[in-house]
């Protein structure tokens, strides 16, 4: 939006320094064409021969400009805007082909080359890590099992640490794995296929004390103000959204701070805020934390894969939704969800 605002300004810029040099060279060559037939002093009457002669030329040089407009400026402004959606992921952009200049239709058929080729790339590598993550399900499931029976076993210290680590170690790619999966099988999803009404307020109580252990052994203080919502959607994926900001919120919050969430609904939408006392982010850190496998804590002082928000951004925008974050860096941050109300038909 905004590089199409700035060609905006660009051409109008340029089309008013046509139409005022048009102008001046008109006026000139009318000045030094009758300056012998003018007499002095001059007459209002002989304004009127003058105008007939700028007017039709300012009409003229406004219709050249419309002109180039025309021709020039909206397929660059075409281009700019499919730009735009590709850096956002959209690979399914095209542009005409027909109807345009030579150079222009070139310049289209050489982007939409490009995109095809992106596409498919992008397909394969979805492909590819969608495949390698179901293979090592698997072997993950059975290395955390036979882990737990060496944890329950009776070992010596150092063993039984070992053993804990990994457990931990395989529980972290498990959820790896499982949220590379959910994001895969999201990405190719354009709809919600399965929509049921339940407690929007209940649901995300659930998902915070699903987390109690982790906040628990921070000393964090929990607050919740929410009063009771139904809402229709796919409660499995709500489920994750919360689930993964909670868990964002209690991994970036120090020990005694505090995490608070609370609701707000209209007629048309619910909007649900969380909001921690953490480490914070820099506006750098806020433009990418949707993007798969960005990570803000880039030294890996905490855990992570990067995968948590995009997961949550993706569903978000299935449900025709937005999520906002608002942070400085020490004063925590504020995820805002606002989810559009739905009413089936048959209803």
């Amino acid at each position: 939006m905004k590089g199409t605002i700035k060609i905006w300004i660009s051409f109008a810029l340029r089309a008013i320094l046509i139409h005022l040099l048009f102008f001046l060279l008109t006026s000139l060559n009318s000045f030094f064409l009758l300056r012998d037939q003018i007499p002095r002093p001059i007459s209002p009457s002989l304004w009127l021969p003058l105008f007939s002669i700028l007017i039709p030329g300012f009409l003229l040089s406004s219709f050249l400009t419309a002109w180039v407009s025309k021709r020039l400026f909206h397929p660059i402004e075409d281009l700019s805007s499919a730009m735009n959606q590709v850096a956002e992921g959209n690979f399914n952009v095209q542009l005409s082909e027909e109807g345009a200049d030579s150079q222009i239709r070139q310049m289209n058929c050489n982007f939409n080359k490009m995109v095809r080729e992106l596409n498919t790339t992008q397909v394969l590598h979805s492909d590819f890590v969608r495949n390698i993550s179901h293979e090592i399900k698997t072997p993950l499931a059975a290395m955390e099992g036979y882990a737990l029976l060496l944890e329950e076993a009776e070992l010596p210290g150092e063993l039984h640490s070992y053993a804990e680590k990994i457990v931990e170690s395989s529980r972290q790619l498990s959820t790896l794995t499982g949220n590379i999966l959910r994001l895969s099988r999201l990405e190719h999803q354009e709809i919600l296929s399965c929509r049921q009404l339940f407690s929007l307020d209940e649901q995300i109580r659930q998902a915070l004390l699903s987390l109690e252990p982790l906040w628990t052994k921070k000393n964090l203080e929990i607050d919740m103000e929410l009063p009771a919502a139904d809402y229709w959607g796919d409660p499995d994926l709500l489920y994750q959204v919360w689930v993964n900001l909670f868990s964002n919120a209690i991994k970036f919050t120090p020990e005694g701070g505090s995490i608070s969430v609370c609701m707000e609904q209209d007629s048309g939408s619910v909007t649900i805020h969380i909001r921690d006392t953490g480490t914070g982010m820099t506006p750098q850190v806020q433009k990418h934390i949707f993007e798969k496998f960005y990570q803000g804590d880039s030294s890996r002082h905490m855990e992570g894969n990067g995968l948590g928000l995009a997961l949550v951004k993706r569903i978000v925008d299935l449900y025709g939704g937005t999520i906002q974050a608002e942070s400085a860096p020490g004063e925590g941050s504020c995820f805002s969800v606002t989810l559009p109300h739905f009413v089936p038909q048959s209803l």
